[in-house]
């Protein structure tokens, strides 16, 4: 069975993509149950080869790559180029310098009480890693998972949106390396796809998509004790206080909600703007919204809405908001022509509105004002989700407060979606918006499973918690916990103590 894969802006069918039937998801699961097992004699040189080819290819497939993403997606270019490729690219480079130190053997330091004995941390490989990636950044979402899952040990299985399967890309890619052909297995198909995967036991699940098709998943991967990491949905905001650089948040404010034309986990979509400036705010906003242009050229700023779900669910959000009151600046509707919606800034907005409650994923920014830091910090947090904020002040000290106090995974401060720039920086969520961490060290390490191994070169001697167990031995142990609990010198001293004497008594228990 197949699919039509269509243009989000002319409608027209780009080509049929076939599904996965059940036995091709059993069949890929265990070419990647074959692969993992190969993988563990693959040493990471290897793995950072595969790596290599693939950033090889981002440079010399630019544009190819570009003109995929916008046909598929609907995206302006310059959108692709930020979200997807720039992305991509940086987080691969970062995993190319950085694995072989996050993935190194540690080495923990051993307690007093165990002296000669030497303790390690192995980061071993999970075995088989099963992407689920979204529709809305069809390239960099699911490479960098599977990439830091595969540098990590891990067989993939990935499985794009039905939306962009972005097929023609995916066999470029596994036919860059060996490595890639035999440990990435790519699977085209629907959520009932995904679903077949995760029935036959992957050793990971890593999934980004709606809250909706993650409690699914959850249901899913419980029973079968599956870990997963998961970034769902987002409500993302941005707090302005008085004494912010008023221009500079404006456009922030403008470009960081209709980038990706709002499809972004981390777009701004609850603006609260202080008081004494929320008016100034409003106007500029709303002048610099209507100059923005919108196409899938390179001189276009707002590209298309990528399915018509989400066009109907933006404009029922903004329908019912202006039923029950809310001003609408500007926008509020589609285009005269395509797929785009028109950016639509919109004040008044209750907390009764699907605007306010309900991720919107779309080009639409809902205006709030506050008074007081206190006060901010309450509207921030009453949100269910938790993934990305911003907060705009020229005091130090009161960004720092509002970075410890906003419960979200990431804090922007006086910048907008910059954390997601940084690929040594873990990126993931709180609340609704998910759990685990992608990128960075925490992220890499997230694909990989810790072993804990202690080593002991003694040899013939036995432990002083060893039987036999006596009140002599019991009481010496009391003594070592009391030595445990001093300070300083007097700490060492006391344990020196104990330890000498529990030693002497069990050689004479052992000569018995």
């Amino acid at each position: 069975m197949a699919f039509p894969v269509i243009d989000p802006v002319t409608g027209a069918t780009l080509y049929h993509q076939r599904a996965a039937t059940p036995e091709d998801c059993r069949a890929a699961m265990a070419s990647a149950r074959a692969a993992a097992a190969a993988l563990r004699d693959v040493p990471l040189a290897v793995r950072l080869e595969a790596l290599q080819a693939v950033l090889d290819w981002l440079q010399r497939r630019r544009e190819w790559l570009l003109d995929q993403i916008v046909a598929e997606s609907g995206r302006c270019r310059g959108d692709a180029m930020l979200s997807d490729l720039f992305q991509l690219t940086e987080d691969l480079h970062w995993l190319h310098d950085n694995a072989a130190r996050v993935l190194a053997d540690e080495t923990v330091p051993t307690p007093i009480t165990l002296l000669g004995k030497r303790s390690r941390i192995f980061h071993e490989p999970r075995g088989v890693a099963v992407v689920i990636s979204p529709w809305n950044l069809p390239l960099a979402i699911g490479m960098t998972a599977a990439m830091f899952a595969l540098v990590a040990g891990n067989a993939v299985v990935l499985k794009p949106s039905e939306h962009t399967p972005m097929n023609a890309m995916f066999d470029e890619i596994r036919a860059l390396h060996p490595l890639l052909s035999q440990a990435l297995q790519v699977v085209q198909g629907s959520g009932d796809t995904g679903s077949r995967l995760i029935a036959e036991r992957p050793d990971l699940v890593v999934f980004t998509g709606s809250l909706a098709t993650g409690q699914k998943i959850l249901a899913q991967t419980a029973p079968l004790l599956v870990p997963v990491i998961m970034e769902l949905g987002a409500k993302d905001a941005m707090l302005v206080f008085d004494d912010a650089d008023l221009p500079r948040a404006v456009a922030a404010a403008c470009w960081g909600n209709l980038h990706n034309s709002g499809q972004s986990c981390t777009a701004i979509e609850r603006l609260y703007v202080q008081r004494g400036v929320y008016d100034r705010f409003l106007a500029a906003l709303v002048e610099s919204s209507e100059r923005i242009t919108t196409g899938t050229g390179a001189e276009a700023d707002l590209g298309g809405i990528t399915t018509d779900f989400q066009m109907r669910r933006i404009e029922e959000q903004v329908e019912e908001a202006r039923q029950r009151g809310a001003t609408v600046h500007c926008g509020g509707r589609r285009s005269e022509c395509g797929r785009f919606y028109l950016p639509t800034v919109v004040s008044g907005v209750t907390d009764d509105m699907r605007l306010a409650r309900e991720e919107t994923f779309g080009p639409v920014l809902a205006l709030y004002r506050f008074s007081e830091e206190a006060e901010a910090i309450a509207l921030h947090n009453a949100s269910p989700y938790g993934l990305s904020s911003s907060v705009w002040t020229t005091d130090r000290a009161r960004g720092e407060r509002l970075a410890r106090a906003l419960e979200t995974g990431c804090v922007n401060l006086n910048n907008v979606m910059l954390t997601e720039g940084n690929a040594g920086l873990p990126f993931g969520g709180v609340k609704l918006s998910g759990f685990g961490r992608m990128k960075g060290a925490e992220g890499l390490l997230g694909m990989t499973r810790s072993k804990a191994v202690l080593e002991d070169p003694a040899r013939g001697k036995p432990e002083p918690n060893w039987y036999p167990y006596s009140g002599e031995k019991l009481s010496l142990m009391g003594g070592l916990l009391d030595a445990l609990g001093e300070k300083g010198l007097m700490r060492w001293w006391r344990l020196a103590r104990a330890g000498l004497a529990i030693e002497r008594l069990v050689r004479r228990l052992s000569r018995r």
